[in-house]
């Protein structure tokens, strides 16, 4: 196969859609003159034994990294680690998370929510990376973990969704976005929201209805958003909660006032919104023994507000916050400089490393 010149192919599997990283990415690399080419097909461990439809898309995958001079990923993709490419194509994992508060990849190798040791050798996961984009120094490590990779691999630089983030919760997006939950969600307006977004635990456990009747005790409105793994399953849903589906974690930093995550990659992602973060780690013990924690977060700057208790937690939004300890959290995290507001300065950056590639 003859290879284009200066032609980019992005390969996600986190959506049947463009997601924010890979949209912004692209355009920037369009507006720049380059071929672009991107293909988008959610694919997970839940799915793959199932996915022998998804074997016509790995095809599609490897013709594209075929005619490429760079390859951008943002996970696992089979042809990339496994199928051969042309000498010279640059293979960037860019991921689809500022950070790793808890493990992945070789990482958990072994452990009861991880790929087994047969099955990962088998797939070569993670193989075959020449550049691994990340935020920080810290992270830079953890990524070196789970790709297997060397530090001579990593390129310092944030994500398209860090603009995106500042622009939506301090930007020039704010107020738009502010009008597009009111308008689908009049009753919350006036009130002041609490933004719940915890993450997957794959047996199922949750605990976030005690954690919402708690919020409601204390008056507060509840917004949950739900792993997207979560959203096809019967979940019960608490009280006068909000249970979003419309609107992203993202969007919904517009109008919250407060944000309560755990072990996701939101608990990084939403300081960038100046927002009080809590964590509620009700589970923090039997989390780390099936997964594993890169972050120890009674460690971090924000320890005083990790909680285990729905009632204490609840009780704690109505006092005072340390802004400069989410400060210290966040530029643990995110080390590199993201520019300001509106400015569009990651995405920017990002392609530029792209577009020196080819």
């Amino acid at each position: 196969m003859k290879k284009t010149s200066k032609r980019v192919t992005i390969i996600s599997r986190e959506s049947d859609e463009k997601t924010i990283d890979v949209r912004l990415l692209e355009e920037e690399l369009k507006r720049r003159g380059l071929e672009v080419k991107t293909l988008c097909r959610l694919l997970t461990k839940e799915k793959s034994v199932k996915a022998l439809g998804y074997a016509g898309h790995v095809l599609k995958q490897e013709a594209a990294i075929l005619r490429s001079d760079a390859v951008v990923l943002d996970t696992y993709c089979i042809p990339a680690s496994m199928l051969p490419h042309r000498k010279g194509t640059e293979i960037v994992q860019m991921w689809h998370a500022l950070g790793a508060v808890k493990k992945f990849g070789w990482q958990t190798v072994g452990k009861d929510d991880g790929t087994s040791e047969r099955t990962a050798k088998l797939m070569k996961m993670h193989r075959g990376y020449d550049h691994v984009i990340c935020a920080s120094d810290i992270t830079a490590g953890h990524f070196c973990e789970a790709f297997g990779a060397t530090r001579d691999k990593i390129a310092k630089y944030g994500l398209p969704r860090i603009d995106y983030i500042r622009g939506i919760a301090l930007g020039s997006e704010k107020q738009k976005t502010a009008d597009r939950i009111y308008g689908r969600y009049p009753e919350i307006r006036g009130q002041k929201v609490i933004l719940y977004a915890p993450t997957f635990r794959r047996n199922g456990e949750d605990d976030g209805g005690r954690l919402v009747r708690a919020l409601e005790d204390a008056g507060y409105a509840a917004v949950v958003k739900l792993h997207p793994l979560y959203r096809n399953t019967d979940a019960a849903h608490q009280g006068n909660a909000v249970y979003d589906d419309e609107f992203s974690s993202y969007e919904w930093l517009s109008v919250a006032d407060a944000v309560i995550s755990d072990y996701s990659s939101l608990a990084i992602e939403a300081t960038l919104s100046d927002k009080p973060l809590y964590l509620y780690l009700y589970d923090m013990d039997g989390y780390s023994r099936s997964t594993g924690l890169n972050i120890d977060f009674s460690k971090e700057p924000v320890a005083p507000y990790a909680f285990t208790d729905a009632e204490e937690l609840a009780r704690a939004i109505g006092g005072e916050y340390d802004f400069g300890a989410l400060k210290k959290f966040r530029d643990r995290y995110i080390d590199i400089d993201i520019g300001d507001v509106d400015e569009g300065y990651c995405t920017s950056k990002l392609a530029d490393f792209i577009e020196s590639l080819v």
